[in-house]
């Protein structure tokens, strides 16, 4: 293994240009190929960044010696990458989520398992420092019996049209928050409830533009997860400036008997907003992608240095398969109680 970790990258989109980046900025690893159907993002991608451009990912594993990649292709062709990957005994860090249904789940943990390579999970929100020190506060005991959780995710819906066809609301937004409520509280789920809103995003694209989701714990508590595109466009659609990433309508909340923990990040609760009379108003978004001293900081960052660290140190990723199996298994119910308007009971 040399001394900078070569790391591949499938999946040249919004968040594989982001892993781009803080790859080419590392200290402990290079980008060492960037794969994509799409030829010539591919090769844009890879000129800003470095890498060898690859429309085909098993040219890419044969062409290539890497000590990792990061799959961020769509969550339809994750166990098709992973195989690959796996074939050439390359651990993987697969953006959530790690498959669309819970068949694409167990695929990928045989191939995996058979190789002997280990998989770590794309879930950024466990990298996020609200989100971790509230699930601290809440171990801690602050909160003392745990009775809800609470779990808002808003954005503009001006990335919708790409995922046409190929993904969910509760896929894309909802799959964050069901990890982060089974994570935060560990405890199984015995029912899911879900109900959409549908708008012009659903006439559009097929997204509904809003889901609610309660969810049942076995010991009585109850979550509440909001998955939404309904924040409007002058919030988070800007070219300048340039630095800035769009923020959210976002807010976790844990009640219980004998206190509450908030992580709000809330449209009145933005640390970073900008107006003026030529583009009007817009958020910055400072959890998962900041830029600071000209590269990327934040929750993002610290999930790639964590997989870096698997790869070179070994043991166990932070983030598992048991984790995406868990989030996959809840927005599988969840998408299964909107086609049918009826709870879904689970066996825990």
């Amino acid at each position: 293994m040399s001394a900078r970790l070569r790391i591949g990258l499938i999946g040249a989109g919004a968040i594989g240009a982001f892993h781009a980046r803080i790859l080419a900025e590392s200290a402990d690893a290079e980008l060492a190929a960037i794969c994509d159907v799409d030829v010539t993002r591919g090769r844009d991608l890879a000129a800003r960044f470095g890498g060898a451009a690859f429309s085909d990912a098993a040219a890419m594993f044969a062409d290539l010696p890497l000590d990792g990649v990061i799959i961020a292709s769509p969550e339809t062709v994750h166990a098709e990458h992973a195989r690959l990957a796996a074939a050439a005994g390359v651990p993987m860090l697969i953006e959530k989520p790690l498959a669309p249904d819970l068949a694409g789940i167990a695929e990928i943990r045989a191939t995996a398992k058979a190789a002997g390579v280990p998989v770590m999970a794309g879930h950024v929100e466990r990298f996020e420092i609200g989100a971790a020190q509230l699930k601290a506060a809440v171990a801690e005991g602050i909160c003392g019996r745990v009775v809800t959780i609470a779990a808002r995710r808003q954005f503009v819906a001006a990335d919708t049209p790409r995922f046409k066809g190929l993904s969910t609301t509760l896929r894309i937004l909802g799959v964050h928050d069901f990890d982060l409520v089974a994570w935060i509280h560990p405890v199984p789920v015995v029912e899911i409830y879900a109900a959409a809103g549908r708008g012009r995003i659903f006439e559009e694209t097929g997204l509904d533009d809003h889901v609610m989701t309660t969810i049942r714990f076995a010991d009585g508590a109850i979550g509440l997860v909001e998955s939404g595109w309904t924040l409007p466009a002058s919030y988070g659609v800007f070219a300048t400036p340039a630095s800035w990433s769009p923020a959210g309508n976002n807010r976790l909340d844990v009640f219980g008997s004998a206190g509450m923990v908030s992580n709000d990040m809330s449209l009145r609760g933005q640390q970073l907003i900008a107006i003026d009379e030529a583009a009007g108003f817009r958020a910055a978004g400072l959890r998962h992608q900041p830029v600071l001293n000209g590269r990327v900081t934040g929750a993002l960052a610290e999930e790639v240095a964590a997989f870096l660290r698997l790869i070179r140190d070994g043991g166990e990723p932070i983030v598992g398969l048991d984790d995406a199996e868990r989030a996959v298994r809840l927005t599988v119910a969840a998408e299964a109680s909107l086609a049918s308007g009826l709870p879904v009971r689970l066996d825990g």
